[in-house]
């Protein structure tokens, strides 16, 4: 019953988070931006990378001011500012001014959006707010699954600059008045909503946490970023072959999402935690075999890592309401969210610097093995009793004080 009536949000939400999704298919706009600009691999990461950084950091700073009366606000200077990125994107001519409309004004639109529905969500679906907030999140996961094969028609048929435009316009069409329906529709029910627990945040492991984000974050975009590059100019695949993959790319990277958020919801955050770090490695270690070699590897492997950046996207939002409980989520999950943009930085920096000055893709996935060592070491030294705190139902005016190793 209660899924039926939320519907409409649910599947808004899915169109939204769909067209944010874009975002990841840049690397279709990756090669066209380099032959634009005339520049190389380093610095065409740049507009990716500052999307990425202002996304996260709006995140953080939205998600402190989140609250039932803000949230058609925040969508609607959202949209405008992605919108308005887009726009500019298509009349820029300057490197410069493209990092600025690209990356900072679409990054920052889509971080003061991305959060209202996950908010809503928390407090409708108390009990399943991990399988649900994995469902609404398949739309940003499979976007290039649509945006990228898109984007490229658009390119061969029209121009960069009048791509960048269309799209500008689709938010404007599309999701202003789509956000402001649903968001009508379930005023009454998220505002009137109780939070039923305060726990003593000092008990929780949040840098280890943290840091455990930042490395799937680095891993992940670093790989979305190179995924057409790597496949078209290092391994020498054909460019539509390669076109299509990246739609199967975003196919995993959106199922991803809800697999994940059911996992957490059942099995808790170290077994999806080690799960999702087995198969970076498995990626890693077919990507380091093949090299290119064959096509079918290349997609096996790229497509755990993408699927691997969806698992953590759904992983994070669960594991924040389970040791914090839904009182303090929006706060915490913003600062968490910064994680993403740190590891937009890495990711990008490194993938630009390895590729620019060494050329092998190798010592890619040899760095990937690496994050993965050091994330089974933190994983390991995260006191997990906290989950008895799932069963604990009390008053939203009493505050709970249980005892557990501080770490």
């Amino acid at each position: 019953m209660q899924q039926q009536k939320h519907t409409l949000m649910i599947l808004s939400s899915i169109l939204m988070m769909l067209m944010m999704g874009t975002v990841y298919s840049y690397s279709v706009f990756r090669y066209h931006i380099e032959a634009e600009f005339q520049i190389r691999t380093f610095l065409s990461g740049f507009p990716y990378m500052t999307s990425l950084f202002f996304y996260a950091l709006s995140m953080m700073i939205s998600g402190r001011f989140l609250k039932p009366s803000r949230l058609l606000g925040f969508v609607f200077f959202g949209t405008l500012f992605i919108s308005l990125g887009w726009l500019i994107a298509y009349l820029s001519s300057d490197f410069v001014i493209f990092v600025i409309s690209y990356g900072v004004l679409i990054g920052t639109g889509v971080g003061m959006v991305y959060g209202v529905p996950i908010y809503m969500v928390q407090k409708l679906y108390p009990k399943k707010s991990g399988l649900m907030t994995g469902l609404i999140l398949l739309g940003f996961g499979m976007s290039p699954l649509i945006t990228a094969p898109l984007a490229s028609v658009l390119i061969q048929n029209t121009s960069l600059n009048a791509t960048f435009l269309i799209f500008g316009i689709m938010f404007l069409v599309i999701q202003l008045p789509l956000s402001y329906l649903f968001i009508l529709k379930e005023y009454t029910d998220f505002k009137s909503f109780v939070p039923d627990q305060i726990i003593h945040e000092k008990l929780k492991p949040f840098k280890r946490i943290y840091g455990l984000f930042v490395i799937a974050t680095t891993i992940g975009l670093m790989m979305i970023g190179l995924s057409y590059q790597i496949g078209v100019v290092y391994y020498a695949f054909d460019a539509r072959g390669v076109t299509i993959s990246l739609s199967f790319f975003a196919l995993m990277n959106g199922i991803a999402r809800p697999i994940f958020g059911k996992l957490m919801d059942q099995k808790g955050f170290r077994f999806s935690v080690l799960l999702s770090l087995s198969l970076i490695s498995l990626a890693s270690i077919i990507g380091l075999l093949n090299q290119g070699e064959h096509i079918v590897l290349y997609v096996i492997s790229f497509g755990l890592f993408w699927f691997n950046l969806g698992a953590w996207l759904a992983i994070v939002p669960a594991t924040i309401k389970e040791f914090y409980g839904v009182k303090q989520y929006s706060k915490k999950y913003g600062v968490m969210f910064t994680a993403y943009g740190i590891g937009s930085i890495l990711g990008t920096s490194i993938s630009g610097t390895v590729m620019d000055i060494l050329g092998w893709t190798g010592y890619l996935y040899i760095i990937i093995l690496l994050f993965v060592g050091v994330s089974i070491f933190i994983l390991l030294h995260i006191n997990h009793s906290n989950v008895l705190l799932n069963n604990v139902n009390i008053d939203s005016k009493s505050e709970v004080t249980i005892n557990i190793p501080s770490i």
